[in-house]
C-alpha cells in the first residue's frame, strides 16, 4: 500500500470513528483508535515520534508525589509567603 492510500485510509477511520461515536451518542471514554493509528503513522515516519511514544507511556506509568525532589521549603501561594529553613551544618 502507497503512503497516500494509506492516510486516506487513516483519515477514513477517523472520519468513520468520529460519525459512529455520534451515532451511538457516546462521549469519550477512552483513546480513540484513530489518534493511535495517526501516532503510529507519525512514528514510522519520523523516529523521534516513537521516542516521544514512549516517554508518554512510561511517565503514564509513574507515580507522582508532591514533593519529591522538592526542597524542604514551605510555601504558600495564597498569602505569597515562602518559609526557608537554613541547612544543617555537617562536619
Amino acid at each position: 500500500m502507497s503512503l497516500p492510500a494509506l492516510v486516506v485510509l487513516l483519515i477514513a477511520l477517523g472520519i468513520l470513528e468520529r460519525v459512529w461515536r455520534r451515532a451511538r451518542r457516546q462521549r469519550k471514554t477512552g483513546g480513540e483508535l484513530s489518534g493511535l493509528a495517526f501516532d503510529e503513522f507519525t512514528s514510522f515516519l519520523y523516529g523521534t515520534k516513537r521516542v516521544e511514544l514512549d516517554q508518554r507511556a512510561t511517565q503514564s506509568l509513574m507515580r507522582e508525589e508532591e514533593n519529591d525532589g522538592a526542597p524542604p521549603n514551605q510555601v504558600d501561594l495564597d498569602r505569597g509567603v515562602v518559609t526557608l529553613r537554613p541547612r544543617d551544618k555537617q562536619n
